[in-house]
């Protein structure tokens, strides 16, 4: 059954945004890219699988801009280019601008211990956590939003010093020597944040319009606090646990935590074109941001790596309803900008038109993908049964939709049923996959290995684990399993 609201209203680019500052450059030459852009994006909107704002630009010039669906359904108000959405851990890349931006000054350096700007933590290891290995992810710290205590008094907690305290006492600061390996850490990027304030004696809020927002014009970009009145804020909305219709997610990450930044599509193409000259950074200092260490896919608040035969720079984000995808491939030109009040709608929009901007297989939308979407709700909510049914029927082709196989197969793992044929699953995924496919090759592998591991074959599993990290070395679940079970726990 469809969802009950199908009601999708497009905003499409103006010549009043003309006035912003941005162009829509060789307009007729961009024609044919433009309708595969709106190919794919009218798919998802005709099967109500997306809600939100997208622009796909090719060297600041804007190809496709629109508005789809509405930002807030209980009024009926569409979404537009300046709609405002929580970018979550998008928020990030701002982070590791402003640390740059400071080590360029020479107020701060990349190299100086945590210790130096935080006397008061009390870890062993603060003298050996440096503000890179808060940036990439290599501090070895977690999550300080996984504590008990933290989720018990989170309403409690308005800046970052408020909650400085708990982080500091966490049982645990750092799970392997910091610099080794990759841990995705929002308590390293708390401690950035942290870093900011201090060495500025301002906010983080000021200091952000001070030294990106304000500069590049970005008027319709903002950290959000609670209470504030916000214009066009999108509402954010996820599936209903039958899957007919969409609901409110009620709350608001806290400003100083992994989301906060509130900003649209035309801000943040102002952002990016920047990154590209020396408005914010020299070429100096973008190029040590945009740098990964090797074995590492982070730069400094950046994911960097190779996709389609070239590099992107990006980051995505997702909290309380809202997914965020703000993808740069500089060595193309191209930069993918989708927002959205759909819980996890941007990810899977933003990969078919990376793919058909690299010339990859990608797909449009079917009745398939809605039955997927209808597929995880039941997953979410351990109804296996159910959620089998409706991945099932995307698989009984020679061209299976790939995310239901995959999710089929993961389904049995959940509800630890019928793991042989979650193998023979996983096997034909793996036989059909490519580069392109999400979830990869190397997380199928992994899963096989969880199955083998229920089924009490464990020299299988160690093999799957161990293929999964020959695939992907930052693979950190395999490598956690691999650990695990050569140990003998």
């Amino acid at each position: 059954m469809m969802p009950k609201n199908m009601n999708r209203i497009f905003t499409c680019f103006t010549v009043g945004v003309l006035l912003t500052g941005l162009t829509m450059g060789a307009a007729y030459a961009s024609a044919p890219l433009e309708a595969k852009v709106a190919e794919i994006v009218d798919a998802e909107a005709r099967y109500d699988l997306f809600s939100g704002s997208v622009l796909v630009a090719k060297d600041g010039d804007i190809i496709y801009a629109a508005g789809v669906g509405e930002e807030n359904k209980e009024y009926g108000v569409p979404n537009t280019l300046e709609t405002k959405f929580n970018i979550s851990s998008v928020q990030k890349t701002f982070v590791g601008t402003l640390i740059m931006q400071l080590c360029q000054e020479g107020v701060i350096s990349l190299d100086d211990p945590i210790k130096k700007y935080y006397p008061e933590c009390p870890w062993k290891a603060a003298g050996e956590v440096y503000i890179s290995n808060l940036l990439n992810h290599t501090s070895g710290l977690g999550d300080y939003r996984d504590n008990a205590e933290y989720q018990a008094n989170a309403d409690n907690y308005g800046s970052i010093d408020d909650v400085l305290p708990l982080v500091f006492k966490l049982e645990e600061p750092t799970k392997y020597v910091p610099g080794s390996r990759v841990r995705y850490s929002n308590t390293g990027v708390l401690l950035a944040k942290g870093i900011i304030e201090r060495v500025t004696g301002k906010k983080l809020k000021a200091v952000l319009n001070e030294k990106i927002l304000q500069p590049l014009g970005m008027t319709n970009t903002t950290l959000f606090v609670g209470g504030e009145l916000l214009q066009h804020r999108a509402t954010a909305y996820r599936l209903s646990g039958d899957g007919q219709s969409y609901v409110r997610v009620l709350g608001e990450p806290s400003a100083y935590a992994g989301g906060g930044i509130y900003t649209c599509v035309l801000d943040l193409l102002k952002f990016d074109q920047a990154l590209y000259g020396e408005d914010l950074l020299s070429e100096e200092y973008r190029n040590i941001m945009f740098t990964a260490a090797e074995g590492i896919p982070f730069g400094y608040g950046w994911v960097v790596t190779e996709f389609g035969g070239t590099s992107v720079i990006y980051h995505g984000g997702g909290s309380g309803g809202f997914n965020s995808e703000f993808r740069r491939y500089p060595e193309k030109g191209y930069t993918v900008i989708v927002l959205s009040n759909y819980e996890g709608a941007a990810y899977e929009l933003a990969n078919k038109i990376d793919c058909m901007l690299l010339d990859l297989p990608y797909s449009i939308a079917t009745e398939y993908d809605r039955d997927f979407r209808l597929g995880m709700t039941c997953q979410d909510n351990n109804n296996y049964s159910e959620a089998v049914l409706h991945f099932e029927k995307g698989t009984y082709t020679d061209q299976p939709h790939m995310p239901s196989l995959y999710q089929l197969a993961r389904t049995r793992l959940l509800g630890e049923f019928e793991q042989a044929k979650a193998i023979e699953l996983l096997d034909r995924y793996i036989s059909l996959a490519d580069e392109s496919t999400r979830p990869s090759i190397a997380a199928a592998w992994w899963r096989k290995g969880v199955a083998y591991e229920q089924l009490g074959n464990i020299d299988q599993a160690i093999a799957c684990h161990e293929k999964c990290l020959e695939l992907d070395e930052t693979f950190e679940d395999a490598r956690a399993a691999l650990d695990r079970l050569k140990s003998g726990n």
